[in-house]
């Protein structure tokens, strides 16, 4: 049964890289310089914000 989820892993992994491929074939802007600044931007963004809520919630965790 192992062989098995190690087969099924392997053609997961091979379909995931097929479509990513097939995805960057058919739209290569998609990876412009900037296209890529502004997702970066928009992820550190939100990045603090995740990190700003869970400071929030471990104070509020040890004052109670």
């Amino acid at each position: 049964m192992e062989t098995l989820y190690q087969v099924l892993g392997i053609v997961a992994a091979g379909l995931i890289i097929w479509v990513l491929y097939r995805s960057i074939k058919g739209r290569p802007e998609q990876f412009s310089r900037e296209n890529l600044s502004k997702s970066f931007a928009t992820m550190g963004f939100l990045a603090l914000i995740l990190i700003l809520f869970i400071a929030f919630l471990v104070f509020m965790l040890r004052h109670t």
